[in-house]
């Protein structure tokens, strides 16, 4: 049947719709097998009428054969830098050289947008038919990247027709970048490909755009987001919100979490909004970019050097960095294992100066692999702790490869592999009839069972962890039992920081935790003492006799008995009641306390039948006065089983306060929002958590409803 060509660009109206609706709107109208379909009707039509077919169809995106090389393109108007800020103080100043240099003030608008990591471009439509695609390139001159820019399907061929007539020339400028899933996927591809790997999607963007095959750039999944204009003739804007509702019209796609602001406090409140949700945008930006709203102020206001005096850049701090590992250590910790560390070349990471990293165990250890000279990426986002992403091997002859020491480097004891047990039943025939994660659980099978052929068989799993030897014959590892027994989780002594411990402990006025209570009977020795004296002397004293008086959950938790940490400390005081019936419980009463299981249980009894634990408990106790939970009171647990996790800032409480609230009444506290948090509590400038958390449908109590929630649950 005879097709007229109405027909034929109607039909190529319908597909530009629905590249719209999928690639722009993330919202498809029709199913991909009847696009393809549609598709297919084209491409038949065109080959029977070659004379209908124009650059703006949708047939030709791909298909230009790959150039030899890209020519340069003079921009209409010069494609300039943003000055950058780095702080409050650096935007504040901003707005006053904008208010100084401006007559009138009085309808001062700034348009907010996150600033896209990607590579910025120029698209020069005429009379709404895209002509040319260009690079930013040195402001001046870029490159023609046409072919390659038609293949980016966000990108309209032509733009949709609406109330406002089209410019007889506009420069749309704006941002082609990769969606993070997106990059994700075309690594992963890559991978099995065996192809390079990209090392960021800003990359990975700018590199796809200068292929000379479009067919590699069409490969890839680039999108695009248009930001601002050039030159444009025959249509007024008046202002960048005018702008943007017009590209919306065309076709054209813009950022959605745009905004436009009436003051200068909003720009910066707009600021610490896009920082705390960082991690929940779905693509990759480096900071904000603020710009004065109106088109008229914007001339008014003009440039100076490369940079325009209308628009800035609030730059986030940067998450990654590059520096030098200088060495690579191990540190002992108060249970005895060794924590690789790579010392580093000071830098600036997040904010932050960095010169350290932990490598966390010997499986890190060999899956980085850094020695001393190589590079090594630093990440390091808000408050977490710096991480090594990975390294860059040094060009010339590389350092020797890291291994793990064979004594302690603090007291030349021998290093051991950290092994976790299990235990198996046997038979003669070394059958495996039944496994156990305790020593206890074993033996009371064998006492159950008369069968003489069985037997306990030791089943040591090895861990990604090395551990000194020593035990409390080690420096470090005295030092770290004595650091967290006066912690303020623990026992809470104020004036015994590491420093000063180490010194109590060097002059042996400390070799167990009783001794912490009889430093009053040696003032003038101490007094003598550097970084001691008179008043120093008399607060730390004062300080070790109001801890005496404490909670038993907090001297439970004090001690460091393996595997028991503040909530298990909690649970052990709540159920038992009394130190002593703590140390004396049977295996199974052990078993019967939320959240303690046979491993657990097995530590506890471990710790308290140890000799030196038994004699150094009878010392101290003594000097304590222990408050005990009621035994005659029923336990409240209202919120038993929940799991409740905190953001924000909170006003009327502390959130060490609110977490000891929680756990008291059977809550476990954790530290991240996932599909088994219960409830997040949410203080002011809630980040991240609060949006998964509204993603994940999770309930949201904030600061003046926990009372209500505590009481009433």
């Amino acid at each position: 049947m005879a097709v007229t060509k109405e027909q034929y660009q109607e039909l190529q109206n319908k597909i530009r719709a629905n590249d719209h609706a999928y690639y722009i709107l993330d919202d498809p109208i029709i199913a991909d097998y009847e696009y393809d379909l549609l598709f297919k009707e084209l491409l038949t039509i065109e080959l029977d009428n070659p004379s209908w077919i124009s650059s703006e169809s949708p047939s030709q995106r791909v298909g230009i054969k790959p150039q030899a090389d890209f020519s340069t393109f003079a921009h209409h108007k010069p494609m300039l830098s943003l000055a950058n800020a780095f702080n409050d103080q650096d935007i504040l100043g901003f707005h006053e050289r904008t208010i100084k240099n401006l007559q009138d003030t009085k309808e001062l608008q700034y348009f907010c947008e996150p600033k896209m990591d990607g590579a910025a471009i120029s698209l020069i439509y005429e009379n709404g038919i895209l002509v040319r695609g260009v690079t930013r390139g040195d402001g001046s001159f870029g490159e023609d990247i046409t072919s390659n820019i038609r293949t980016v399907k966000s990108i309209p061929l032509t733009l949709t027709k609406s109330e406002e007539p089209f410019p007889r020339l506009i420069e749309v400028r704006g941002e082609i970048f990769i969606r993070k899933a997106s990059f994700k996927k075309l690594n992963q591809l890559a991978e099995i490909e065996g192809q390079k790997i990209f090392a960021n999607p800003r990359n990975a963007a700018a590199g796809s755009l200068r292929q000379l095959d479009p067919m590699i750039t069409n490969s890839r999944p680039l999108d695009f987001f248009a930001h601002g204009i050039g030159v444009c003739e025959g249509t007024n804007f008046l202002s960048l919100d005018t702008v943007f509702n017009t590209f919306a019209a065309w076709g054209l796609p813009t950022n959605q979490l745009n905004s436009l602001v009436d003051s200068i406090d909003d720009c910066l409140q707009y600021f610490r909004d896009i920082e705390a949700n960082r991690d929940q945008i779905p693509f990759e930006i480096d900071g904000v970019v603020f710009k004065v709203a109106s088109l008229q102020m914007q001339h008014s206001l003009g440039e100076i050097a490369r940079s325009p005096r209308w628009a800035i850049a609030h730059k986030f701090a940067a998450e990654e960095a590059v520096t030098k590992i200088e060495a690579i250590e191990f540190q002992v910790g108060r249970t005895g294992i060794l924590t690789p560390v790579a010392k580093l070349k000071s830098v600036n990471v997040g904010g932050v100066n960095v010169s350290k990293c932990t490598l966390h165990n010997m499986d890190e250890l060999q899956r980085l692999d850094p020695r001393i000279g190589d590079e090594a990426v630093i990440k390091r986002a808000g408050d977490v702790i710096p991480k090594m992403i990975r390294v860059i091997p040094a060009t010339s002859s590389r350092g020797s490869e890291v291994r793990a020491p064979k004594f302690c480097p603090s007291c030349n004891s021998k290093v051991v592999m950290n092994f976790q047990s299990d235990w198996s039943i046997v038979n003669r025939d070394h059958q495996l009839i039944k496994k156990f994660s305790s020593l206890h659980e074993a033996n009371q099978y064998l006492d159950d069972h008369s069968d003489a052929g069985l037997r306990i068989e030791e089943i040591k799993i090895p861990s990604p962890f090395i551990k000194c030897s020593g035990s409390n014959l080690c420096p470090e590892i005295i030092q770290g039992k004595f650091t967290h027994f006066v912690s303020r989780k623990a026992m809470d002594i104020d004036g015994l920081g590491q420093e000063i411990l180490d010194a109590l402990i060097r002059n042996k006025f400390i070799k167990e935790y009783a001794d912490i209570y009889s430093l009053g009977n040696h003032r003038s020795e101490l007094e003598v003492l550097e970084r001691f004296g008179q008043k120093s002397v008399d607060n730390l004293i004062k300080s070790i006799k109001e801890s005496a008086r404490v909670d038993l959950f907090r001297l439970l938790f004090s001690l460091g008995i393996e595997e028991v940490g503040e909530t298990t400390a909690r649970n052990l005081a709540s159920h038992l009641h009394d130190f002593h019936k703590i140390s004396q419980a049977s295996f199974e009463e052990l078993l019967a306390i939320p959240d303690i299981g046979p491993r657990v249980a097995s530590k506890i009894k471990d710790y308290f039948k140890d000799e030196d634990n038994q004699r150094q408990l009878s010392n101290l106790l003594p000097h304590l006065e222990l408050i005990l939970p009621s035994a005659n009171s029923e336990l409240d647990t209202r919120l038993a089983g929940l799991q409740i996790a905190i953001t924000g800032k909170l006003i009327l409480m502390s959130r060490d306060e609110l977490k000891n609230l929680l756990l008291q009444k059977g809550a476990k506290v954790t530290s991240t929002v996932s599909q088994k948090t219960d409830v997040l509590i949410a203080g002011e400038n809630a980040g991240s958590k609060l949006t998964k958390a509204q993603e994940l449908g999770v309930k949201i109590i904030i600061e003046n409803e926990i009372d209500n929630f505590l009481n009433d649950s």
